[in-house]
């Protein structure tokens, strides 16, 4: 993901999480006809949008090993929990849960970015036309 001169680069992991779903919403607003403007021009743009969507996935699902090693690592060092009021046990069973999720959504986002390419692939025609 090319990040060079964005300068929202500071926020929160949180706060880009948010803008992405509030963008998601606006995309599909536009997508669907609910915003009486700005919506899909020509066969071209749709041609674009699925290039970037794609782009949005693949870097959506880099993301989401990393959010593993993350918890992971909090867990092995002893600082993740909340306040010591889950026990050992139920810590590494709820890790699990979230790393065994996030490793289906991993795959399930590979599967969705290889989708989206054939997608984009096939429109080629109609975005010449």
């Amino acid at each position: 993901m090319d990040l060079t001169g964005n300068r929202d680069v500071a926020s929160t992991p949180a706060v880009l999480a948010a803008r992405a779903e509030e963008a998601a919403r606006a995309l599909y607003q536009r997508t669907s006809g609910q915003a009486n403007d700005d919506s899909i021009a020509d066969t071209a743009e749709v041609h674009q949008m699925l290039g970037s969507l794609k782009l949005v996935v693949e870097n959506l699902a880099r993301c989401l090993p990393e959010l593993n090693t993350w918890l992971e690592q909090r867990m092995w060092s002893g600082t993740l929990g909340n306040g010591g009021e889950l026990s050992f046990d139920e810590l590494t069973k709820s890790t699990f849960e979230v790393a065994a999720a996030l490793a289906r959504a991993h795959r399930m986002s590979a599967q969705l970015g290889r989708e989206l390419q054939a997608a984009q692939t096939a429109s080629r025609d109609l975005a010449t036309q």
